[in-house]
């Protein structure tokens, strides 16, 4: 079986069809999980009436705690030996949990499919591409490096085995990237297929499409990630890389949306400064950060005027 975690919180726009795409699956061996987050709207109700519709859609009403509280909520009541993962306000194309079961073969741990955007017309189905086997590592320093595996929690499906006690943390915002990481750090293989099995919604209310000071925890989950890694020296490597990402990312944005938060736009420098000589010479580092990494050189002061430029 396969346990479906859908947190929701007011999604009374988007749940329906976000079930609907669960109960169109061609893969029949499968439960939802719907954790209603203290919503103030009608969530609650649509998903009860979908549980009243069909046995396999089990709902649960907590207080508001935040999306990494309803998901670890869902993960102590999962019954499925795997378990996926599907925001409420996003879709699984049809053929999805068939494409996991299809490639669970004995001893996999994690099976990552693609993510495409639901407004985006795309097949789901990609037969004609084998499927690549990866050692956990290779797979994570990929993610980390965002040159290989989405580190979207989405999109994957994990063993219940690999999970054993890892949750999502509730004091920390891009919750995805630290429960990937230790997700993969728990695992041994890792199968990436080609289908599309995760299709994502443009919410443009959602964490990821505004700008506020939580956007800063990218900081803390990167700084979080880098000590996990800190035994694996090839881990570490693309572990720093991914945390002068996000220094350059938050600089960006805070020399764009947030003038006068001078004291976080040194922490994000002091990572930049600190970090960027490694990631130049580093071949598996994106040309993109190389870019950034050149121009910072130049001096904080230029390198905020560009990243105000650049995010118009």
């Amino acid at each position: 079986m396969i346990s479906v975690i859908i947190p929701a919180y007011n999604a009374q726009a988007y749940l329906r069809e976000c079930l609907e795409s669960v109960l169109a699956q061609s893969f029949s061996d499968w439960e939802a999980i719907v954790v209603d987050d203290g919503s103030t709207d009608t969530t609650a109700e649509i998903a009860r009436g979908y549980q009243a519709r069909d046995h396999r859609i089990r709902v649960f009403s907590t207080v508001n705690g935040g999306v990494s509280s309803a998901r670890n909520r869902a993960l102590e009541m999962a019954r499925g030996e795997w378990v996926t993962f599907l925001d409420s306000d996003d879709l699984l194309p049809q053929g999805a949990l068939q494409a996991y079961m299809d490639n669970a073969a004995e001893g996999v741990d994690v099976i990552a499919g693609r993510w495409a955007r639901a407004d985006v017309s795309i097949t789901s189905s990609a037969d004609d591409v084998s499927p690549r086997h990866y050692g956990a590592e290779s797979a994570l320093a990929g993610g980390l490096y965002q040159t290989g595996i989405s580190t979207m929690v989405g999109a994957k499906m994990y063993s219940r085995r690999t999970l054993g006690n890892v949750r999502f943390h509730n004091d920390i915002r891009y919750e995805d990237l630290v429960f990937f990481c230790e997700a993969l750090l728990a695992a041994s293989e890792v199968v990436e297929i080609a289908d599309v099995t995760y299709f994502y919604r443009d919410n443009p209310g959602s964490f990821i499409n505004t700008f506020s000071p939580e956007r800063l925890d990218v900081l803390a989950a990167t700084e979080r990630i880098e000590n996990m890694c800190a035994s694996a020296p090839s881990l570490l490597r693309a572990a720093r890389d991914r945390r002068l990402s996000a220094a350059f990312n938050i600089y960006g944005l805070l020399a764009r949306y947030a003038s006068g938060r001078d004291d976080d736009m040194k922490h994000c420098w002091d990572i930049i400064r600190d970090n960027r000589r490694s990631s130049l010479f580093n071949g598996r580092v994106r040309m993109k950060n190389k870019a950034g990494i050149i121009l910072s050189y130049l001096g904080p002061t230029f390198l905020k005027h560009i990243m105000r430029m650049a995010t118009r």
